[in-house]
């Protein structure tokens, strides 16, 4: 088993950075707060400011997947929206703030286990296991 541990990373990091690309990247499709939302991640969050540029390609290319996203951030953040429409300046605040729902959890958790996987994958990566050859040919 330890020697597939850092495949498994791996995975689950590829699985976490595609989920967060394509939710992250229907941010502008969220109405009344999209845009306060992407401006805020730009001045605050490079990580979520790194997820809507990348994500902003994948869902312009698969418009379902950018429907998919802007859902799930509305479904996550509309106890929200009328302090982010309040103070556009907070979005990010509120956004990474105090949890509201399960869908809330569930985005804060995503985005943040994205380079935690990152990280375990390159520790894995360099602990495995390595071929040992007592002859050369």
């Amino acid at each position: 088993m330890k020697s597939y541990l850092h495949v498994l990373a791996i995975v689950l990091f590829v699985a976490s950075l595609l989920y967060n690309v394509i939710v992250w990247g229907g941010v502008r499709a969220v109405p009344e707060v999209g845009t306060a939302l992407a401006d805020s991640a730009q001045r605050e969050a490079p990580l979520a400011a790194t997820y809507i540029a990348i994500g902003d390609v994948v869902d312009s290319a698969i418009p379902s997947l950018g429907a998919f996203g802007s859902a799930r951030l509305t479904d996550a953040l509309a106890d929200a929206f009328e302090q982010i429409h309040a103070d556009p300046a907070v979005a990010m605040d509120v956004a990474f703030g105090t949890t509201r729902n399960a869908m809330h959890r569930w985005l804060k958790t995503m985005y943040w286990s994205t380079p935690v996987f990152l990280l375990m994958a390159l520790v894995f990566w360099v602990r495995r296991p390595k071929q040992v050859r007592v002859l050369r040919r």
